[in-house]
């Protein structure tokens, strides 16, 4: 599996090195393609690890060990739904070779842009944030599924449930990566569909360059490797908290208490990022300590809550003029300054 991600991350830097003099990309947006490009070999190499750590010294339930188990789910669930996509991009390409006349409309990405910003408004932007949430439900969800399967998996429940977690993230992520680089390479490759699914996911800012989407997978992704109320907390944030206050900010923006006054960021947003950013943590701890899956004290996860709020604030108000993704600098701050403080506290981070 880590072999087919290296050559998304071949191709990936491929469309870096070509498009790298693009008088239609600043810095920022160059600086954000390499944190991609990244984070995203970045999980070819730590994905081996997760097999390991989440399997090490198991028996499996479908095969003689939990590590051939987890080999076999990332093979059949990840490498079977990346084939399926690169089959669905093949039968498009099949399509415009049949039909050239394809090339002039629905595969032609000057009139899917054109036709994309036309359309695009802040629904769009509503839209998108909202799909923000989408990993914690997914997060829950299995948790809790597998909880209810705790007699039979025993203390392995929580390693099949994070396992699945990574399963759905990566289908996701690479999904959306597979997709960018049809769009942004070769867009006879884009089925129909998918360019429709586009047009929900990507902002008018991403038209030349890879969307967010995917990286805040890979972003709060590596977390996963520590002890799951960091995992959780980490993408609360990373995914709620940043949903919350986008929200905010844009049902307030017709207020115009915009700060600083050049930019499109609203005070009630940077409140209400604030105050669900500290929800978050108290939510991540105590739906982790319902599982049995942390300890920490209540001092200990106030004052976690309130570095962590200022660290999301500080975020915000940084990214204003630095137009750097908050989609992944919000998971590696926030994931880096709490497994800080809680080494520094003497809590297990593993």
């Amino acid at each position: 599996m880590s072999f087919l991600v290296l050559i998304l991350v071949v191709f990936m830097f491929f469309y870096m090195i070509r498009s790298w003099n693009d008088s239609k990309k600043d810095i920022f947006q160059k600086i954000n393609e390499i944190m991609y490009t990244s984070l995203t070999l970045a999980f070819s190499i730590y994905y081996p690890i997760i097999i390991y750590t989440f399997g090490s010294g198991y028996s499996g339930f479908f095969l003689n060990s939990a590590i051939e188990d987890f080999i076999l789910l990332g093979n059949v669930f990840i490498v079977g739904v990346l084939m399926g996509i690169l089959l669905w991009a093949l039968s498009a390409k099949v399509k415009t070779i049949k039909n050239p006349d394809l090339l002039q409309t629905q595969n032609n990405y000057e009139v899917f842009k054109k036709n994309f910003l036309e359309q695009y408004s802040l629904k769009n932007k509503i839209r998108r944030k909202i799909y923000h949430t989408i990993p914690f439900a997914v997060v829950g969800a299995l948790v809790i599924f597998f909880y209810l399967f705790k007699s039979y998996l025993g203390d392995l429940w929580i390693n099949y449930a994070l396992f699945f977690v990574v399963i759905l993230g990566s289908d996701f992520a690479l999904t959306f990566i597979i997709a960018d680089l049809v769009r942004l390479l070769d867009f006879s490759y884009m089925p129909p569909k998918a360019a429709n699914l586009f047009k929900e996911a990507m902002t008018d800012k991403e038209i030349n360059t890879f969307t967010s989407t995917s990286i805040m997978v890979f972003g709060f992704g590596p977390f996963i490797l520590f002890d799951f109320p960091i995992f959780l907390t980490v993408l609360l944030i990373a995914a709620v908290a940043d949903a919350f206050a986008s929200l905010i900010g844009l049902k307030f923006s017709d207020k115009e208490h915009f700060f600083p006054n050049n930019s499109k960021k609203t005070i009630e947003g940077y409140f209400g990022g604030f105050i669900s950013t500290f929800l978050c943590v108290f939510f991540s701890v105590f739906f982790s300590w319902f599982f049995g899956l942390s300890t920490w004290p209540l001092h200990l996860t106030l004052i976690i809550a309130i570095i962590l709020s200022i660290v999301f604030l500080s975020v915000d108000l940084f990214t204003t003029k630095i137009k750097l993704q908050d989609n992944y600098l919000n998971s590696l701050a926030s994931g880096f300054t709490l497994i800080i403080i809680l080494t520094i506290a003497g809590v297990p981070i593993f």
